[in-house]
């Protein structure tokens, strides 16, 4: 399916000059996606983690990014000079709207584009999840390793180190308070390749540390089965009950699956057909019933659009019926971000990332005009 998206984003970028609105790719539309998790796995494109082989030789989404950056610019005929001279082509700067939204997009390079800037981290940043404070940000690097830094890309720490033939993705953080049930904690989970698709966590001040797979809960009530332990893979979390929904790919179809330490069957299903979660707490901190609030990708008319869902409780419960907020889209949606207060939704397109207001109202924002991996960094 990676060669499939490649495709798929060369055939976009053919005529990304006729891209004259968001999400308006006439004549461009990628070819119809399975709506299974594995499908929308492969279709991360630029956010597609660094994969290390015996040799531990990253393969990089810079190339694929690149191209499409490069065909995704407008032609600019210059004024003919005096002596006659041919008109010369200029390509316009990439488009970094960024400044003041929050986003910050990862095209697999080692510039980051956040608050209207490119900042160099130094090596190529894949699947950026930034604390809950805003003042680090983990990430998979180019050796496909588990990386803290500094939200300015100082301070590189190795939190893991990948010890090759796996593909880790998906950094999310756990970072809670102390109570009267839990110590404070400050973990982060991942996805890994290894042993048919698993969920891990590793403490997140380690350096070198060795990652533990991640507990699901073995208990289960009257009717109820424990969850699957294989075939789970992007892992989102949020919130100061440290939390996490992800997705479960059971071959044929993916579903989102939330986990939860205070329950005693810590994972349980959530919502059915949906895959690429994101995930925050709506009225976080200030409210003492915060609604848990899911993004997720879903294929709809043989596109992924964008959905967003609310959970019952803080802790899961019934889905509310989801909203699709890119009913227009004619190319995919992918890799949706969800701001910290649950009110603005990113995603990324063949022709670049785009935000929306998860409620659904107005139109959707171009950010840049390079596809990219979309997070939000909360405010300090």
């Amino acid at each position: 399916m990676a060669g499939q998206i490649r495709k798929n984003w060369a055939r976009a970028a053919m005529c990304a000059a006729a891209l004259a609105a968001p999400l308006a790719v006439s004549g461009c539309a990628s070819q119809a996606g399975s709506a299974s998790g594995s499908t929308a796995g492969a279709q991360a494109g630029p956010s597609s983690s660094a994969t290390t082989g015996t040799g531990g030789a990253p393969s990089s989404a810079a190339t694929t990014t690149a191209s499409a950056s490069a065909t995704a610019t407008a032609t600019a005929t210059a004024t003919a000079s005096a002596s006659s001279a041919p008109s010369s082509a200029a390509a316009p700067a990439a488009l970094n709207a960024t400044g003041g939204t929050g986003v910050v997009v990862a095209d697999g390079s080692a510039k980051v584009l956040m608050n209207g800037k490119a900042v160099d981290f130094g090596t190529e940043v894949h699947d950026p999840a930034f604390s809950p404070d805003g003042k680090h940000v983990a990430f998979i690097d180019g050796g496909g390793n588990l990386v803290v830094a500094n939200a300015d890309g100082s301070g590189r720490t190795e939190v893991a180190k990948n010890p090759g033939g796996q593909r880790w993705s998906h950094p999310t953080w756990q970072a809670t308070p102390a109570d009267q049930y839990r110590p404070a904690r400050d973990n982060l989970f991942f996805a890994s390749t290894a042993g048919g698709t698993t969920l891990w966590q590793v403490v997140a001040t380690a350096h070198d540390g060795k990652p533990q797979q991640l507990g699901l809960g073995s208990f289960s009530g009257e009717g109820e089965n424990p969850p699957p332990m294989t075939g789970n893979q992007w892992p989102a979390g949020a919130g100061r009950f440290g939390a996490a929904v992800y997705e479960h790919d059971n071959g044929s179809s993916s579903d989102l699956f939330i986990r939860d330490d205070y329950l005693r069957q810590q994972g349980g299903l959530s919502i059915k057909d949906a895959a690429q979660p994101a995930y925050t707490l709506v009225g976080g901190s200030s409210s003492d019933d915060p609604k848990p609030e899911v993004v997720f990708v879903r294929t709809v008319r043989g596109h992924q659009h964008v959905f967003v869902s609310s959970l019952e409780t803080a802790t899961g419960g019934q889905a509310s019926t989801p909203k699709d907020l890119t009913p227009n889209a004619t190319a995919d949606c992918t890799m949706p971000a969800v701001s910290a207060d649950g009110k603005t939704v990113a995603y990324s397109t063949p022709a670049g990332v785009f935000t929306v207001s998860a409620d659904g109202s107005g139109t959707a924002k171009q950010i840049t005009n390079t596809p990219g991996f979309p997070a939000f960094r909360p405010a300090f």
